[in-house]
């Protein structure tokens, strides 16, 4: 599959449109083998959706699923007021 601007395009658009992900903050960067999804998000399951989604529509086409996971922990110290 030949990965040109239009299915750069289509890839962005499904991130953001697709109800079951509706996600913003991932980057698409055309690679010699194919596409590689690029970001953070919070759960492994929602990384793991996302790459599903993208293998789902685009089947022919070889993607690297780079989405890395956000590091959130509670503070160590309360703020008193």
């Amino acid at each position: 599959m030949i990965i040109d601007q239009h299915v750069e395009s289509e890839l962005h658009q499904l991130l953001i449109e697709d109800e079951r992900i509706a996600e913003q903050g991932i980057r698409v960067v055309r690679t010699e083998e194919g596409v590689s999804l690029v970001g953070e998000v919070e759960s492994t399951e929602r990384r793991d959706l996302i790459c599903q989604v993208i293998a789902e529509a685009f089947p022919e086409l070889p993607v690297r699923c780079n989405i890395g996971l956000t590091r959130v922990h509670e503070p160590e110290d309360v703020e008193e007021l």
